[in-house]
């Protein structure tokens, strides 16, 4: 083969399996803690999603990395531009690179990996840094990265009920809408955002700037997720937590739920507990206690992305795709 593979959202979603995703995913944290992963932090380029220059609501994200493992090397490019007048405001592409044939193997569209990863980010959590299977997953958040937590959740797991919080009602209630039939598991949204906290496993997956949560309300939760990309969790909610655990420390202290209070010097390196790659090495202590909080904090590894790629063009057929010849 000497072109390079094109594959549509489509053909990466006939490619990957959920449950042999996961493996893939716990693998490749425990690879990355074994220091056979070179994984280097993301490098952000903001476009005025900070109130800075230029005068663009947008940002920009490469994640490139190595995942030995895999023998897979390449890159993720993403970009949100929030306020464009599109239906989905973040596109990405994953590219992977041949060492040994010294070309691009496959260029494959990658939000629909994006999301399938990022909802088993939380999926490794629920596993492995709860003392039992949970019954109850709060989510806050309506948007799309939401319906990949419910439905990866519901698939990995029997979860009884799911309760969502937006501050959009209208859009909360269209996501249930188009949800309830396809999860097995009872699915309510709520008006109050205090009742969907009241869960085993409360998921904050938002694009919002302040936090969402208040400290009082995950009185039951075991667990508590922080998948966005800016400041979701109260510092209470971190500071009250048993266990902090990240996936990757450096990148975690400079964008997503800690990177506030870290630039603020009220969080460093030395507060964190735990790597989930540690964790899933039997490096660190899993909590075993059900009156225990974890917070988990998984902002994303190129790694992940990579390897999830790979696994799925690996179950690519070659007459299934389509090529292209850059030279």
């Amino acid at each position: 083969m000497v072109g390079t593979s094109l594959l549509s959202q489509s053909d990466v979603e006939g490619a990957l399996d959920v449950a042999d995703a996961l493996r893939v995913v716990e693998r490749t944290y425990a690879e990355t803690d074994r220091d056979r992963v070179v994984n280097p932090a993301k490098l952000s380029m903001h476009l005025g999603d900070d109130g800075g220059w230029p005068d663009y609501n947008a940002f920009a994200i490469n994640m490139p990395a190595y995942v030995d493992w895999l023998d897979a090397v390449g890159t993720k490019w993403a970009v949100a531009t929030w306020d464009a007048d599109v239906e989905d405001p973040i596109s990405s592409l994953v590219l992977l690179f041949d060492l040994d044939d010294g070309r691009f193997e496959v260029v494959m569209e990658g939000m629909y990996l994006t999301g399938v990863r990022t909802a088993l980010q939380s999926a490794v959590g629920m596993k492995h840094l709860l003392p039992e299977e949970p019954a109850s997953v709060g989510v806050f958040g309506a948007g799309f990265q939401a319906a990949f937590q419910l439905s990866v959740a519901d698939e990995l797991f029997d979860i009884d009920e799911f309760y969502v919080y937006d501050i959009n009602r209208a859009a909360a209630d269209e996501f249930a809408a188009k949800l309830t039939d396809r999860i097995d598991a009872e699915l309510t949204v709520c008006a109050d955002p205090a009742a969907a906290a009241r869960s085993d496993v409360v998921l904050t997956v938002t694009d919002s700037q302040s936090p969402v949560l208040d400290a009082k309300w995950p009185s039951e939760a075991g667990l508590i997720v922080a998948l966005g990309s800016y400041r979701e969790l109260p510092d209470d909610v971190i500071l009250d937590a048993d266990r902090l655990v990240v996936d990757h420390v450096e990148q975690c202290l400079q964008r997503g739920a800690l990177a506030d209070m870290a630039a603020r010097d009220e969080l460093t390196a030395a507060d964190v507990d735990a790597t989930i790659g540690e964790v899933l090495n039997d490096e660190r202590e899993t909590p075993v206690d059900p009156s225990e909080r974890t917070v988990f904090v998984p902002i994303g590894l190129g790694a992940l992305d990579i390897a999830v790629a790979k696994d799925a063009y690996n179950n690519i057929k070659s007459d299934s795709s389509t090529e292209f010849n850059f030279n």
